[in-house]
């Protein structure tokens, strides 16, 4: 690209990666006899009810999604006090501050599948609670204004973001907010075409730098994008970036979740035995190596035995059955992911090893409700019915003194 992305860095620090395209504001005439406070901008007490304000009033619901422990929240504040953004958020918005750290508040974003990568974040809604914008504006007035008045358009707020993606627009700017978007509505499947688009228009010999690390961390969410993989690959360099804004140590933070997003996903479920040793790689390399074991083995175990070699996920589990000597529950898990997905019996002489150790740990009987589920399973596994109906009888006696729901047991029962 000829055009130069020096100006990139400038425009991500200085507006906070929103766009400060000019847009008309479709201000709402105030009721008359309304008082407008000029000196701060007034906040709701209740969620529920600035909600229904907005709606009775046909007005955007501004929600601030702040922690009372966050620098850069705090550096927000005095801005909301200014003259200009108190007239503006008073006159157009019913508005609302939301504590991050308070259970109850963040129910409300919960309910709405909202995901906050970072705080603090400006969140828009409708008179009837659906998200239509987000924003993350630098500590400056007009920055504070913009994210208002592009909240206010249609057109150009971020619910109207997918429609232009899909018509086929790839600008800069669209990119990165619609990525992040997608991001925080938990859209992933979305969130990975815009940050992979944004990945082939970058340009490669600025994948070092800050604009690069900080597009990284708010729009990138699968190991495969390029991004990611850069910086996988140069954990030093996003750690004096990270340092650089007093996050020592973000940077593990960023990378592990980009691992987990991965990971935990129905791709994820599917990595073959290749995939999951670059993800191994990618833990070691962020500070995560010790974790590595626990996180991969059932994955590769199942890879495994997609590949057709059964033989060797019994090494991987045997090896996680000794490291969890005493740990009943993790003995029979173990057990249940190879009565469910191994090819034949090779494996049954293992599990019942494994069991015997759960057996001699478990103290609570709702868990030996479920280890004389896997057992009676293991046993039909094995072809020792009797033993199996025992062992299913058992499991749902169990699980009918405790009045857990006995749809398993009871199928299990039957089948034998």
């Amino acid at each position: 690209m000829k055009k130069s992305f020096l100006l990139i860095f400038k425009f991500l620090v200085v507006f906070g990666m929103v766009s400060l395209s000019s847009c008309h504001s479709q201000t709402q005439k105030n009721t008359e006899n309304v008082i407008i406070d000029k000196t701060k901008v007034t906040w709701n007490p209740s969620i529920d009810d600035a909600l229904a304000q907005a709606k009775a009033q046909g007005k955007v619901l501004f929600v601030e999604c702040f922690s009372p422990t966050c620098p850069v929240c705090q550096s927000m504040e005095p801005f909301f006090k200014n003259a200009e953004v108190a007239t503006k958020y008073n006159t157009d918005f019913i508005n609302y501050k939301l504590d991050v750290g308070n259970a109850e508040q963040v129910k409300f974003l919960n309910a709405r599948n909202i995901w906050l990568p970072s705080f603090p974040q400006f969140l828009f809604f409708d008179s009837d609670g659906n998200l239509v914008h987000q924003a993350e504006p630098a500590a400056e007035t007009k920055s504070f204004l913009n994210a208002a008045e592009v909240a206010q358009n249609p057109d150009k707020r971020a619910g109207n973001y997918k429609k232009r993606f899909d018509g086929g627009e790839r600008s800069f700017d669209l990119l990165v907010q619609y990525a992040a978007f997608c991001r925080l509505t938990k859209d992933t499947l979305s969130n990975i075409s815009a940050a992979n688009e944004l990945f082939k228009l970058y340009p490669k010999n600025e994948l070092g730098t800050e604009a690069s690390w900080k597009i990284t961390k708010k729009c990138v969410s699968d190991i495969d994008n390029g991004f990611a993989a850069y910086w996988f690959n140069h954990v030093p360099q996003a750690a004096s970036y990270e340092t650089k804004e007093g996050h020592a140590g973000g940077e593990y933070h960023v990378l592990g979740g980009i691992i987990q997003s991965s990971l935990y996903s129905p791709r994820g479920k599917l990595y073959d035995t290749k995939k999951l040793a670059l993800v191994k790689d990618y833990m070691v390399k962020s500070g995560a190596g010790q974790y590595v074991d626990g996180v991969t083995w059932e994955l590769e175990s199942l890879a495994l035995i997609r590949e057709g070699k059964a033989p060797q996920s019994l090494v991987i589990a045997d090896k996680m059955s000794k490291k969890y000597e005493g740990n009943g529950q993790a003995q029979v898990y173990i057990t249940s992911i190879f009565n469910k997905n191994y090819p034949d019996k090779a494996y049954v002489s293992k599990a019942k090893a494994w069991m015997a150790k759960a057996k001699a740990s478990i103290k609570d009987e709702k868990l030996m409700a479920e280890y004389y589920y896997e057992s009676a399973i293991l046993n039909k596994n094995d072809g020792n019915i009797s033993q199996a109906k025992a062992d299913a009888t058992q499991a749902r006696n169990l699980a009918s003194k405790y009045q857990m729901d006995l749809n398993k047991y009871n199928n299990l029962v039957g089948s034998l």
